[in-house]
């Protein structure tokens, strides 16, 4: 019932401020323009008891009325540190794509169902405009729980004697993150859990 007075009050009020701005002005040419905006007032006056009775904050849908989180970074830098707080921030956001992106091409690989990545970066290079050389992807893979995995066979070289485990699905993977990102396929770590 409070809902209900509240909106009648309001729209009360807009309509009252409505008819007002309507006969201060001195020619019928702005008439339009105080309408539309008045009509918006009711819109959302409206709408705003409405996502109430519904459980829906009226804020998180419209994202002009959002609130702003608080970033990590610094308000303030020490001297001579801003540039690199800035760059390191730049390369913190362009790491969490590449990670984003590394992991939708993995998990587009039939038989896993996740995957964890990290990417490491050339220390010092890169700035704000530029991309820093990528040094390891790594990435670490698991399989679907349904699916029954095949023994792989162990392959031992005799000039190195080291042992080759990586199986076809993780080959597979390991190429196709070498070819989407441009990479040499020897920067692409990818091992199954």
């Amino acid at each position: 019932m409070q809902t209900l007075q509240t909106l009648v009050r309001n729209l009360a009020v807009i309509l009252l401020l409505a008819t007002f701005l309507e006969m201060l002005l001195p020619n019928k040419s702005m008439r339009g323009f105080v309408q539309m905006v008045m009509g918006l007032f009711v819109i959302s006056a409206v709408l705003a008891p409405i996502t109430t009775f519904l459980h829906t904050p009226l804020s998180l849908e419209i994202p002009a009325w959002t609130a702003t989180t608080p970033q990590e970074l610094p308000a303030l830098a020490l001297e001579g540190q801003g540039v690199k707080v800035g760059r390191d921030a730049i390369q913190e956001q362009y790491r969490l794509i590449l990670i984003n992106q590394i992991k939708a091409l993995a998990l587009s690989t039939q038989g896993i169902e996740t995957a964890e990545v990290n990417v490491e970066f050339e220390e010092g290079a890169g700035g704000f405009t530029d991309q820093p050389n990528i040094t390891k992807v790594e990435v670490i893979l698991t399989a679907t729980k349904d699916e029954i995995k095949t023994v792989q066979p162990i392959i031992i070289e005799r000039s190195t004697s080291s042992v080759k485990t990586q199986s076809q699905r993780a080959e597979e993977v390991q190429v196709r993150i070498a070819t989407f990102m441009n990479l040499s396929k020897e920067l692409v770590f990818v091992h199954e859990s």
